[in-house]
């Protein structure tokens, strides 16, 4: 009976946003953040958010991504919140933007709905809802297997919900399967923490 409670509400979850697909951007108000674009300081080149991801500005080169979108190069600005969005894992504004330019930009809805998972997945971690935190980020390992983020953000929150004996054969996952990530690197330090890891 849980199970098919959380089927319905997952499904008028993704019905839900899959009704608003349709709808112009501009019947929908302005992107999250874009409001305060002028106010937050100058946007960097593109050029410097494409080239060099990891040397760049995660927050200038978001506002860049903004007004990007805000003239519909939608192209350009998911490059760089891609880019973004690989530094900031943890930031569900930065997940929920990308998720609207692929629904706006080019009509990608299961990137789009992957996304909006994270930022809710995100979001219910931080006020401290960890099992519906749990839930979204274990959809997002469903749907994306092959990228060890949201293993890796499951298995933080099964720790934080006191649930080892779920996250430790997740961290295992991540540490074979992604050894040289930053992933694997997380993986290694969170994994004396649980239970299992205990003799």
């Amino acid at each position: 009976m849980k199970q098919f409670a959380r089927g319905v509400r997952v499904l008028a979850a993704v019905g839900l946003l899959l009704a608003i697909a349709p709808r112009p951007a501009a019947a929908m108000g302005p992107m999250a953040g874009t409001v305060r674009i002028a106010e937050m300081g100058r946007p960097v080149s593109p050029e410097s958010c494409l080239g060099c991801a990891r040397a760049a500005d995660p927050v200038a080169c978001h506002r860049t991504a903004l007004s990007l979108a805000m003239s519909h190069d939608w192209a350009r600005a998911i490059a760089i919140e891609e880019n973004v969005h690989r530094e900031r894992l943890a930031d569900a504004e930065v997940a929920a933007v990308l998720a609207r330019m692929y629904q706006e930009g080019t009509r990608n809805i299961q990137r789009a709905v992957e996304l909006y998972h994270e930022a809710l997945g995100l979001m219910m971690e931080q006020t401290g809802d960890l099992n519906v935190a749990a839930r979204y980020f274990e959809r997002g390992a469903r749907e994306r297997p092959d990228e060890p983020q949201f293993k890796m953000r499951l298995a933080e929150v099964l720790v934080k919900g006191g649930r080892d004996d779920e996250a430790r054969p997740i961290l295992d996952e991540i540490v074979a399967r992604w050894p040289g990530s930053k992933e694997a690197g997380a993986a290694r330090k969170l994994m004396p923490n649980t239970a299992l890891a205990r003799p």
